[in-house]
């Protein structure tokens, strides 16, 4: 029975280090990540400003996103700036972010701590506008978008689809960036 306990007591010290040296890494990572969004802001600004849309995909990533709104470099008004402009050179990616971001998914990649957060807490959704911005994206053949679609569509009423129809139809004039979209959410 103690020799057990012994083990059951060594399983779990080893199991809280591996905890806390995830925190650890997590933080690192986390840090690394910030710093290298910070220099992917500072190389690309110029050339997003005068038009170039790779520069404007790599602003909108670097700004991309976080569930508070902003935090740091993170800062969904901007990044949806930025894609917006993108967006309006008709490129498919910023309509995918656009429409990922609107469906309440700002989280991306392996963030464990924003993701927690993100599963915790109600996200801010605009079905009929996430929708539009995913079939402007399909119509690019932009694969990625096809799956979020059929995810979209079967948590929407019929008269959201038929919102997100009617606004495909003039999407150019259609609310874009975060500050327009949720007015009561100024960043």
């Amino acid at each position: 029975m103690e020799r057990r306990i012994g083990r059951l007591a060594a399983v779990f010290i080893g199991l809280a280090l591996v905890a806390s040296l995830s925190g650890c890494a997590a933080a690192a990572i986390q840090g690394a990540t910030r710093a290298s969004d910070n220099a992917r802001i500072m190389a690309n600004e110029d050339a997003a400003a005068r038009g170039d849309v790779a520069a404007q995909m790599k602003m909108g990533d670097s700004h991309c996103c976080t569930i508070a709104g902003s935090a740091g470099v993170f800062n969904n008004q901007k990044a949806t700036e930025w894609y917006c402009k993108a967006a309006k050179q008709g490129e498919p990616r910023a309509f995918y972010e656009l429409g990922r971001i609107y469906s309440g998914d700002l989280v991306r990649g392996m963030n464990a701590p924003a993701k927690a957060a993100a599963f915790l807490t109600t996200q801010r959704e605009n079905r009929p506008l996430a929708l539009m911005w995913f079939n402007l994206a399909v119509d690019k053949n932009y694969s990625e978008a096809v799956g979020e679609i059929g995810d979209l569509r079967s948590k929407m009423s019929e008269a959201e689809i038929l919102e997100a129809r009617q606004a495909k139809q003039d999407w150019q004039n259609q609310p874009c960036e975060w500050n327009r979209v949720y007015p009561d959410n100024q960043l």
